[in-house]
């Protein structure tokens, strides 16, 4: 048997590409958040999360291998070495240093997209009728300036919802908010209407 003390750090600063990747996946990061409270087994991992371990292997292997879970426990039961894993933080912060790099915007984009799919999928799958749900796609041109404005503006909703965690609610809310480029349009015309936007449900 092997053991060592290990305690998570309060934070870690994401400083490069490939940690940034691995950070940007919904499963990943209930891994992390499960692994900062107490050393757990890829089978208890799966167990918690109603996944088959093969699944959770691959996530915890990728976590490990950028360095944000450490093994800090192997024991052998009934001739099987169980090893057991702790995440390196309690909480993860981005460099923002690294929104300049080339493949930044992509993997926050794809990250975006897959968390929704995994939401249409859940939604699917519960059957719920009346979902609260509001989304809103609006295009416009606007200079870089502007859209700085309403991004940070975005940030601070964001850290509002965050604040508002109500640990004992039986149900889960994701807001996802992005300002992000995309190809130029004609300007529009006083009174059009072309714009995604879906009321509260």
């Amino acid at each position: 048997m092997r053991s060592r003390p290990y305690e998570p750090a309060e934070i870690y600063v994401v400083s490069n590409i490939d940690e940034l990747r691995a950070l940007l996946d919904r499963k990943r990061v209930v891994i992390l958040r499960m692994l900062a409270e107490e050393p757990l087994t890829v089978k208890q991992l799966a167990d918690r999360m109603g996944l088959v371990p093969a699944s959770v292997h691959y996530h915890v292997k990728v976590l490990e291998r950028t360095g944000l879970v450490a093994l800090v426990d192997t024991k052998e039961k009934s001739g099987i070495l169980e090893k057991y894993y702790r995440s390196i933080a309690r909480e993860f912060q981005v460099d923002p240093s690294l929104g300049s790099a080339p493949e930044a915007p992509g993997l926050a984009l794809d990250a975006l997209i897959r968390d929704m799919r995994s939401s249409i999928s859940h939604l699917q799958q519960i059957g719920d009728t009346d979902p609260l749900i509001n989304v809103q796609l609006v295009n416009v041109n606007l200079s870089r300036e502007a859209a700085a404005r309403f991004a940070g503006r975005l940030h601070e909703l964001a850290e509002e919802f965050k604040a508002a965690e109500e640990p004992s609610a039986h149900k889960a809310f994701a807001l996802a908010l992005a300002v992000y480029p995309s190809a130029p349009r004609p300007a529009r015309r006083t009174g059009d209407k072309d714009d995604i936007g879906g009321g509260e449900r």
